[in-house]
C-alpha cells in the first residue's frame, strides 16, 4: 500500500507544493528531509499535463530537470523510502507550472 503524505516533514516541507519556473530554463529542485539518513532510495516521476510521463533517481537530495518542459500545469511526485518497491515509502507531491 502507498503511503500518500503532504509536503512536510518536521515543520520544513520535504519540496514546495507548487513551483512556477520560467519556459526553457533549468529547473532546480532542492529537497529537504528532518534526518541525514543516507540509505533512503528517493525516485522521482514527472507527469506532464499530455499524460506523458518520465522518472528518475533523486541524487544529492534535490531534482534536476532540463529546460525542455512545454507550458503547462505538471506533477511532480518524489517517492521516498529504504525500498521504494516495499509498502514503507512516502510519496511527496509538488505542483509544476511551466509558464
Amino acid at each position: 500500500m502507498k503511503n500518500s503524505r503532504s509536503s512536510h516533514t518536521k515543520g520544513r516541507s520535504v519540496l514546495p507544493t507548487t513551483k512556477v519556473v520560467a519556459y526553457q530554463q533549468p529547473i532546480y529542485i532542492p529537497l529537504f528531509f528532518a534526518d541525514s539518513n543516507p540509505k533512503r532510495q528517493i525516485l522521482w516521476q514527472l507527469e506532464l499535463d499530455n499524460g506523458i510521463r518520465d522518472s528518475g533517481k533523486v541524487k544529492r537530495n534535490a531534482i534536476n530537470l532540463a529546460g525542455n518542459l512545454p507550458i503547462g500545469t505538471h506533477l511532480l511526485n518524489v517517492i521516498v523510502g529504504k525500498d521504494v518497491l516495499c509498502e514503507n515509502h512516502s510519496i511527496y507531491q509538488c505542483q509544476l507550472i511551466v509558464e
